[in-house]
């Protein structure tokens, strides 16, 4: 027999207690929703501003809070009727969840289920943050993961996260007619591609804090740091940046951090000149019109890329300043994408979604909550050194978790003659050494003239070095090498 909610019984007797039967209507219009996560704040609870309609006269507003029927507190007041209006803030939502939480004026009773208090994410970028991975064996929903879909409604969190026809916003598509705009829903729901790593990372951070997640959905497949111009905020929904403050709006404005994943579409002369100016000046807007100057912000390396026959000069190059911007960024954190595998030409394969899920979850947990995890695998000093057997250039990592590890054949690390040569071929062995756990030593048939180190030059390389917390190392170069020493 289906069990009646105790918040519905309540409501009933409320209304069959009013003179003559006629309930006076109590309404929430906005900022609370069933299976909505509120941001908790520095002591622990989930702030929650909310509003609705009021058919009866002035007075105070109550709410109590109730998990699994059982109320945590006692009617509170947390706001006010006014000529029709209510107004409320509820503030004392403990981290967990999930809860029922119920409004109350004079007798009149409404009540949301669902509701969880924790951490929100924002999900941004391009293609390999919307989702593009096989949806085979993909990460499973969990009881404490909501999302805000990219309509604006909040509901249980499960793959695909980001469906662009669901959302209003123009920037995210136009429909002729509202059955090709359910028809485009449902092929994406259905279809054979849509896994990203949101899921992956929210699920790792609850199994390692306790606290729920809510992901709000806002990537976009294609597009470039120009497209995702925080000028475009006050453009509301035919801008990307727009788009996304609304959503955070939606949720309540305030956020624990964002995921960014993009830059593949800014891999060529014009965009590559002007990535990094673009790339910093978005973190600073999603800091100011956040109203968080410490804000973290966590962004993935782009990848590899089948491209037969193109010239990888720009894909690198932005590899290098994503590269670069991490020291220079306060608050902010980057985890390579190189060693993992695809489902595609350029799309990151599900299996390794859930890898770089866990990469983004070692920095959120590092810089929040105390985690242990070091950033991975940063080239340091590089020495050089002659010995009976060979020459040897000695890469040594900052950052490593207990030591750096490969399956097989350590491999990925070229050299070039200055710093936009082509590569050569020069380096026939690479080692870990037990004595040396963050040291890579490359022995060397030779040394070129002004010679510079890469890792993960070109398109599509062979690498595979990682650390003990699978932290890779990230594409670099060109460092320039003083074989002098």
């Amino acid at each position: 027999m289906r069990r009646i909610h105790y918040m519905t019984l309540v409501a009933v007797i409320a209304f069959s207690l009013c003179p003559g039967g006629f309930a006076q209507e109590l309404k929430i219009t906005m900022g609370l929703s069933p299976y909505q996560v509120a941001q908790c704040n520095a002591e622990g609870k989930g702030l929650i501003l909310c509003s609705g309609t009021w058919s009866g006269s002035n007075g105070p507003l109550s709410v109590r809070i109730l998990k699994e029927d059982v109320p945590l507190e006692d009617w509170r007041v947390a706001g006010a009727a006014e000529n029709g209006q209510w107004l409320a803030i509820i503030d004392t939502l403990p981290a967990g969840g999930p809860y029922t939480v119920a409004v109350r004026i004079a007798d009149t009773i409404t009540s949301v289920d669902g509701v969880l208090a924790g951490d929100l994410w924002i999900l941004a970028g391009q293609s390999n943050m919307q989702g593009v991975g096989n949806m085979l064996e993909v990460e499973p929903p969990h009881p404490l993961v909501n999302m805000l879909a990219m309509n604006g409604v909040w509901r249980p969190a499960q793959e695909p996260l980001h469906i662009l026809a669901e959302s209003p916003d123009t920037v995210h598509g136009t429909f002729n007619s509202e059955e090709e705009r359910q028809a485009a829903i449902e092929n994406a729901k259905n279809g054979p591609k849509g896994a990203g790593l949101g899921m992956a990372f929210a699920s790792e951070m609850v199994r390692r804090t306790g606290r729920p997640v809510g992901l709000i959905c806002t990537a976009h497949g294609g597009t470039s740091m120009e497209q995702w111009n925080p000028a475009g905020r006050e453009a509301g929904g035919t801008s990307l940046y727009g788009s996304m403050y609304a959503q955070v709006q939606r949720a309540g404005g305030m956020v624990r951090g964002a995921l960014w994943y993009q830059g593949e579409s800014d891999a060529n002369p014009e965009a590559a000149a002007v990535f990094r100016e673009k790339f910093e000046g978005f973190i600073a807007a999603m800091r100011r019109d956040f109203e968080n100057p410490d804000l973290p912000f966590y962004y993935v390396q782009i990848g590899r890329f089948v491209n037969p026959g193109a010239d990888p000069a720009f894909w690198n190059r932005i590899q290098e300043i994503q590269r670069a911007c991490e020291p220079s960024i306060p608050r902010t954190g980057l985890v390579p994408a190189i060693d993992l595998e695809l489902d595609d030409a350029i799309h990151v394969g599900t299996a390794s979604l859930k890898r770089l899920g866990k990469r983004l979850a070692n920095l959120a947990e590092r810089d929040l909550y105390g985690g242990t995890v070091q950033s991975g695998p940063r080239p340091g000093e590089i020495t050089f050194q002659d010995t009976p057997y060979g020459k040897q250039a000695r890469v040594k990592f900052t950052g490593v978790n207990g030591r750096l590890t490969a399956v097989g054949r350590p491999a990925g690390f070229t050299l070039s003659s200055g710093p936009d040569g082509p590569p050569i071929s020069c380096v026939y062995r690479v080692e870990l050494p037990a004595d040396a756990p963050d040291t890579a030593v490359l022995w060397l048939q030779s040394v070129p003239e002004n010679p510079h180190l890469w890792y993960g030059r070109g398109f599509d390389p062979c690498v595979n070095i990682t650390d003990e917390a699978d932290m890779a190392v990230p594409v670099f170069g060109p460092i320039p090498m003083n074989p002098a020493q």
